[in-house]
């Protein structure tokens, strides 16, 4: 098939988990056999790389936090819609295939759906909800925003969108966008696989002198790094334990950046903030360390990182609130915790680092988790047949 993806961004230019899934995504398809040509944002370069044109525009870069901007997003619309026209009318693909609008509007999926050409939409998290139109209220802002969005200005929204063929990322995913108003209730669930070749497993089962715990993920409040500070202060205190360190793999905002670092040092923790990995050394990352940690607050999507580091043999201790709480099996292939709550991470932590026989069965069984249920291939092999099913509905 000759497939056009749609995104707001491609590797390497990426936020975090969404933009790396697309870009091995992209490559396994390619692999297969596929044709694929890509249509992102421009990154100020507009610029065409073989079969990947970066020529639509963000109403708002990701470097700046982002506002309503309704003047913004109608620029930014109209420019997309042309572009994503053009586009299409220069690959004629057999299939759309979109994966992240943030910031570059809805008017890229509406081109889309009335091209005639099938679309298939996946939703690896809940930000498509940001372009649902204003409900109509009689303050004069709620009718204002509700008059504009429905009359004037509908390219900026969702109306007129059909989602005949989407995918999402985990139940939680499809519970929430359906929650907030996205017309989804016939999305496919499709569990996303890693590369499992990519991460080997460890092959030393001995753990480090001192323990090496490990985070990675984006720095932001609520993905609750600082809840893991706060229990491994408590730990701190305990001789019976065996010393540790902490590993912190990401990037967030500077004045959270910071408040991390002025609790590690207050509480003389011995904590190495190494900013951004590039993903291609993560596998290293991960098996240099004992244990990994995810502490989010809010609800995930699913758990890209949760994978890797149980296919790399690491033992995970996690909240379960969100889509990771999909195939974390508490006691047998991760230990989990309440959201937030410090005394109950610094207890399931601490059983890990006392217990080295408990450890090394939470991370055969996570590994077993990730190798049997969580492989690329079955991943793509599901995403295949949607597009593939979705161009032979089209041509009936």
């Amino acid at each position: 098939m000759k497939i056009l993806v749609i995104t707001n961004l491609y590797p390497p230019y990426v936020l975090g988990g969404y933009e790396i899934l697309c870009g091995q995504v992209v490559e396994y398809l390619k692999n297969r056999g596929h044709e694929i040509h890509i249509l992102t944002s421009d990154h100020q370069s507009n610029r065409r790389e073989g079969t990947i044109e970066r020529s639509l525009h963000l109403f708002q870069p990701f470097a700046q936090q982002a506002g309503y901007q309704r003047k913004d997003r109608i620029k930014t619309a109209r420019y997309n819609k042309l572009v994503t026209s053009q586009c299409i009318e220069a690959v004629k693909p057999d299939v759309i295939f979109i994966w992240s609008l943030l910031r570059l509007t809805p008017s890229t999926a509406k081109v889309s759906e009335k091209s005639g050409i099938p679309v298939v939409y996946t939703f690896n998290d809940e930000n498509i909800s940001s372009f649902l139109d204003h409900r109509f209220g009689l303050l004069p802002k709620q009718f204002a925003h509700w008059l504009l969005d429905t009359f004037i200005n509908p390219e900026i929204t969702l109306k007129g969108l059909l989602f005949r063929n989407t995918t999402c990322i985990s139940n939680v995913v499809k519970r929430n966008l359906i929650k907030k108003g996205v017309s989804i209730r016939n999305s496919q669930i499709i569990y996303q696989g890693i590369p499992l070749e990519q991460f080997p497993s460890k092959q030393d089962s001995e753990r480090h002198t001192p323990v090496k715990i490990l985070y990675a993920g984006q720095l932001h409040a609520y993905k609750g790094v600082h809840t893991l500070i706060s229990a491994l202060s408590i730990l701190q205190k305990d001789k019976s334990l065996p010393p540790f360190s902490l590993t912190i793999v990401g990037k967030g905002p500077e004045e959270y950046t910071e408040q991390l670092k002025k609790a590690a040092q207050g509480h003389s923790l011995t904590v190495d903030f190494k900013g951004l990995v590039p993903h291609d050394q993560m596998a290293c990352v991960y098996r240099d360390h004992d244990l990994f940690v995810f502490p989010s607050i809010w609800e995930e999507p699913f758990g890209l990182t949760h994978l890797e580091a149980m296919a790399s043999g690491l033992p995970v201790i996690s909240t379960a609130n969100g889509g990771q709480g999909e195939f974390l099996v508490d006691e047998n292939n991760a230990l989990t915790f309440l959201p937030g709550n410090e005394e109950d991470l610094a207890r399931q932590i601490k059983r890990l680092l006392s217990d080295p026989v408990l450890s090394g069965n939470i991370a055969k069984a996570g590994q077993e988790t990730a190798i049997a249920q969580f492989s690329f291939d079955r991943y793509v092999d599901e995403l295949e047949t949607l597009l593939t099913k979705s161009r032979q509905e089209t041509s009936r």
